[in-house]
């Protein structure tokens, strides 16, 4: 998404209304597929957690946003302010009245997760670190990330600054489709800066297969973050694990929700080939029929019982092929959040979506679609008129929030 600068105003009121609550532990875990916001895996996914340097996440969103506008180039330099020379390690030890470049600013935020340089750049595009803040909670909201406050732009410890592995994985997915262009730094395994070689915090990288960033996070009140993204034969997944007991268990319990997210994707993939065709149905099916929200089948698949968490996979049915007779499919999606036997009740769930006020749904249309099935009358309720980065963006939004979504590709 691109930022307007007259949305600064609307959201004003938002930093009102998030909750200050310490969280009471420490532990979170979210699967997502990339391209639906379908979520494979969910534990205390909603609850409030310390993002730690997660939080450059959000910090290198802005910064992206602000070179993709033209407000700043790679190859500027940003000054060093003393606070910002003073700050806490992690950070590179840079000198007061001294400059680095925007470039290595995203290379040292990436891979050292430098908090000297979290603070330059909350200096340069905010003006200091509590307008930078406001401006990146303010920018949580328009992504959907709903109970996600920032307090800085390094994830120094700050009771204020909280976050979910939900809202994670919303940032995750929007800063991968939002700035595709700039989203190989997140790979990079090394940082050379002043003679001095600087390893990528996010082991995962290169190690476990298909997985391509994001970043990692301490402090003492966070225990071990992690945000991954991996891709593997076109399919990406985004996992985020919080609150881990050290690096190696974290990162473990990462790649096997890596592994079981895939595992499913490709056990899916198997159901729908070797599936026989229904006499008489000549056309693909629109999607699978979900129950009303609040009543979805769950399947376990595999544990991780050693470490006292289950690997939940949600949601029974496959999740649909998305099928485009578009000449411009990324123009042309939609989200249904439901199905029922009663357009009444179809009404009804559109209407307390609308509620939501998601920024994702502002321009979409609402509507009810009835087909027959098996005799019977269904009645669908769906969001058209979307890019599929947006369609993406409000299942993320809602299935953070335990609302059924899943999006495809219009065939209208």
């Amino acid at each position: 998404m691109r930022l307007l600068p007259y949305l600064f105003a609307i959201f004003v009121f938002f930093t009102a209304n998030i909750t200050h609550a310490k969280p009471a532990n420490r532990y979170a875990s979210v699967a997502v597929v990339q391209s639906t916001g379908e979520v494979l895996h969910a534990r205390h996914a909603d609850q409030l957690r310390y993002p730690a340097s997660l939080t450059k996440v959000m910090t290198l969103y802005l910064l992206f946003d602000a070179i993709a506008r033209g407000e700043i180039g790679l190859d500027d330099r940003l000054r060093v302010s003393a606070k910002a020379a003073k700050a806490k390690p992690s950070k590179l030890g840079l000198k007061a009245a001294s400059s680095i470049s925007v470039e290595n600013a995203i290379r040292a935020l990436v891979t050292k997760s430098a908090n000297d340089v979290a603070i330059v750049v909350a200096e340069r595009l905010g003006g200091g670190e509590a307008k930078f803040a406001f401006k990146m909670t303010r920018t949580a909201k328009l992504l959907g990330m709903s109970r996600t406050r920032f307090a800085n732009g390094s994830g120094l410890p700050d009771k204020r600054q909280v976050s979910t592995a939900t809202d994670m994985a919303i940032l995750a997915a929007a800063i991968y489709t939002d700035f595709p262009q700039y989203f190989h730094y997140f790979s990079l395994k090394k940082f050379v800066f002043e003679g001095r070689s600087y390893g990528n915090h996010n082991s995962l990288v290169g190690r476990v297969t298909g997985v391509d960033g994001l970043k990692t996070g301490y402090i003492n009140a966070s225990g071990y973050n992690v945000a991954v993204t991996a891709e593997r034969d076109g399919k990406r997944v985004i996992v985020v694990v919080l609150g881990g007991r050290s690096i190696r268990q974290r990162d473990a319990h990462a790649a096997e929700l890596i592994e079981a997210a895939f595992d499913e994707l490709q056990r899916r993939e198997v159901l729908l080939a070797t599936a026989m065709p229904l006499k008489g149905v000549t056309t693909p099916m629109a999607g699978p029929v979900y129950p009303p929200a609040g009543d979805l089948g769950q399947i376990e698949q595999g544990s991780a019982d050693k470490r006292g968490v289950r690997i939940i996979i949600e949601g029974q049915e496959p999740a649909p092929v998305p099928v485009s007779i578009s000449t411009n499919p990324t123009d042309r999606w939609l989200i249904q959040v439901g199905a029922y036997s009663k357009r009444d009740q179809a009404k009804a769930r559109l209407h307390a979506i609308g509620n939501l006020s998601l920024p994702a749904l502002q321009a979409a249309s609402p509507v009810v679609e009835a087909s027959e099935q098996g005799g019977k009358s269904l009645f669908r309720a769906r969001f058209h008129g979307l890019k599929q980065k947006t369609a993406t963006r409000a299942c993320l939004a809602l299935t953070g929030r335990g609302e059924p979504c899943f999006a495809l590709a219009s065939t209208r």
